[in-house]
This record gives structure tokens, C-alpha cells and sequence, in this order.
């Protein structure tokens, strides 16, 4: 199949997902042309892949560069001379209104987004999106997303009338796998996240500062850049942190520092799924996320991690201390994890999901 994969660049979910899907894709014989504005994070360590760039003119009119034109354009164009059979975009704003605009123009095109998290619970809901976003997610041929808690969402919160397809999110064992731990004098804590409030960031360093107070033997990781990042660290420095917390801002190679991590935080208000958690699952980490949104579904209380209420700092510090006092426990909730990542969140297992998807649209008359 020739498929076009549409999708943010950045570090985010959902660009990062939408471009191991479509390298999975090219190891599996299909033809993957990647289309964004620029070449996403996850491509700069790949070589053979067909890139094409959304380029917006700019004109002085133009408060704002109307890219949603610009994306519908060129993907009229590629499915018109390079023959792509399927074009599935990775979150919905404002990708499903390019998809819907160009399929206007060609009613031939067969058309997939996927709706990851933010641009459903959060942006979608506003007056300024919503409207049209119904719309155009009703004119698609198939529209997935990410969790049943995201489905349930969707269902309760917008007038989609599309059956909506749960795949979840997966993870390469082949670049995100446990290594072997040499022995160090102080155990390893780490935060992966793009820095935004939703993330709620700076409760990992209010609780790693709790932490300390009993255990000085810990260090603590900060990976990602946003708009909380100068508050974080301004934070750190603040609670006297500033020599135990390493900022580390977007890294191409996070499994390199998940190689050396002991325990993974992510307290977030809401999450459509929850990617790097389950990154950290994958290297035999022990995950202490919150109860919120799709985690949940990744993340097993007692299991392969601990689940809190989101805000609740004393309840993170607690589970903390607990995984850094009992190594048995840690370890054991490690293996765990990693058990449910390589076998519940296998890409052999997920890439066939959208592969059977992509060949029942084929088939299905307009």
C-alpha cells in the first residue's frame, strides 16, 4: 500500500507515534511518504524514507499562514501523482479538516485521523474548533484513537456519529529495551513531558524535594522543553534541588538516559494515553503516573507501577520512598512492566491493527 502519514513534527505523542507507525509500515513492504511542515524529531536518526514538506508562502495580508489550505493542497496533489491509496493524519487539529478539504476536491480519497489526546479533551471542546472538527471527523472514511477512556470521551462530548476504533499506542523493543544497570551510588528518577500545565511538572520536583529530605542518594531528570520549563527550574533552585535536578531539555536519544533510570514519574492532569510511560515500561521501569484519563489502561496499580490522584504530591512521594527502600519491590514491579509493554504494546501486534483498518477502507465503497 502506499499510505501518506500526516503529522506534527515535535516531540510530542502523537508525531512521534504517527512516525514509528509509518516506519514499521516501510519494514512491512509499504510505501510511507511522511508529510509535516518539517522532517519530525523521530526521522533524523532514520535514512531511507520519503519526506514531503508543507510550505506555507508567506504574504503580507496574512496575520497567521493559512497552513490548513496548504496541507489540503499538497495532499490533493499526492494522491492525484504519487497514487497514495490511504492518508492518515495523527491529531486532529487541524489535520481532519486538510484531510475532509481534500477529499472535497477527490471523493476517491480514502481518509484516517487519529485522535490522541489534546486535541480532543482540551482544544476540540472550544466553540472556535468544535463545530467544524464534528464535521469534518464525520465526513472521514475511519477515525481510530488511542484508549477506551479517549473513545468514551469522544462519544460523551462530541456529535461523532463515526464508529470510532480503539489501537493503542506501542512501543519498539528493539530501540527501548531493559539494560543491564551497573551498580551506582544513588538511584535514578525521571520526567519525560513536553512542560505544558497539563503535565503538571513541577509536582515531580515538589515531591522529589519531599523525597530528599530522607534520601539523599537520588537524582532526578527532567527531559523536554515548554512553557513550565523556566518555572521548573527556577523551582529546583528554589528547594535547594539545583545540584540534583538535571534539566536536560528535547532529546533525540531518551532511551539512553531510560538505560540508567530507576523509576519513571508522570502525574499528569490528563492523558489521552500516556507514550512515555510506556517507553519507560519497556526498559523494566516502574512507572508512578496518575489515575487519569488513558493511563490506566497502560499503567497497573501494584503491578507494574502505582496510580495517584493528580495533584496529590504526598501520594507520589510516598510511593517514591517505597520503590527506593524496597529494591525487591522495585525491581519486581520493573519486570512487570516491562513484560506488559513487549507483549500487550508489541508493534507486531498494533501495526496489524492498522493494516487490517487500511485494507477495509480500501474496500469499502464511498
Amino acid at each position: 500500500m502506499k499510505i501518506g502519514m500526516i503529522c506534527y513534527p515535535t516531540f510530542g505523542g502523537s508525531g512521534i507515534v504517527a512516525t514509528e507507525l509509518g516506519l514499521k509500515l516501510m519494514e512491512r513492504g509499504h510505501e510511507v511518504h511522511f508529510i509535516s511542515y518539517q522532517l519530525p524529531e523521530r526521522l533524523k536518526t532514520e535514512k531511507d524514507f520519503i519526506f514531503h514538506e508543507v510550505n506555507v508562502l508567506s504574504y503580507p495580508l496574512f496575520k497567521y499562514k493559512p497552513y490548513t489550505l496548504v496541507l489540503a493542497s499538497l495532499l490533493s496533489k499526492l494522491f492525484r501523482e504519487e497514487g497514495i491509496e490511504i492518508m492518515h493524519a495523527h491529531y486532529a487539529i487541524p489535520h481532519s479538516a486538510s484531510l475532509y478539504l481534500a477529499k472535497s476536491i477527490d471523493n476517491r480519497m480514502k481518509i484516517i485521523t487519529t485522535l490522541h489526546g489534546t486535541d480532543v479533551h482540551l482544544l476540540g471542546l472550544s466553540d472556535a474548533y468544535k463545530p467544524v472538527l464534528e464535521m469534518c471527523l464525520n465526513n472521514h472514511d475511519a477515525l481510530t484513537t488511542v484508549s477506551n477512556f479517549m473513545k468514551d470521551f469522544i462519544t460523551k462530548n462530541y456529535d461523532v456519529r463515526k464508529n470510532i476504533e480503539v489501537i493503542y499506542n506501542f512501543v519498539d523493543p528493539e530501540k527501548f529495551r531493559p539494560a543491564n544497570k551497573e551498580d551506582k551510588d544513588e538511584l535514578v528518577l525521571c520526567h519525560v513531558s513536553n512542560f505544558r500545565k497539563v503535565k503538571r511538572s513541577p509536582d515531580v520536583i515538589r515531591a522529589f524535594a519531599k523525597v530528599y529530605e530522607k534520601h539523599k542518594n537520588i537524582r532526578l531528570e527532567m527531559i523536554g522543553e515548554g512553557p513550565e520549563l523556566e518555572y521548573c527550574e527556577d523551582l529546583a533552585i528554589c528547594l535547594g534541588l539545583k545540584d540534583k535536578v538535571v534539566f536536560r531539555g528535547s532529546l533525540l536519544n531518551v532511551p539512553k538516559v531510560l538505560n540508567y533510570t530507576d523509576i519513571f514519574l508522570m502525574p499528569s492532569e490528563i492523558e489521552g494515553f500516556g507514550l512515555a510511560a510506556l517507553e519507560a515500561m519497556a526498559h523494566n521501569i516502574p512507572v508512578i503516573a496518575s489515575n487519569a484519563g488513558g493511563l490506566p489502561e497502560v499503567v497497573e496499580h501494584g503491578k507494574t507501577g502505582f496510580l495517584i490522584t493528580p495533584g496529590d504530591v504526598n501520594a507520589m512521594a510516598k510511593y517514591i520512598t517505597m520503590l527506593i527502600e524496597d529494591d525487591a519491590l522495585r525491581k519486581k514491579l520493573g519486570a512487570e512492566a516491562g513484560r506488559v509493554a513487549r507483549e500487550k504494546f508489541h508493534p507486531d501486534k498494533i501495526v496489524s491493527l492498522y493494516e487490517a483498518l487500511y485494507e477495509r477502507v480500501l474496500h469499502e465503497r464511498n
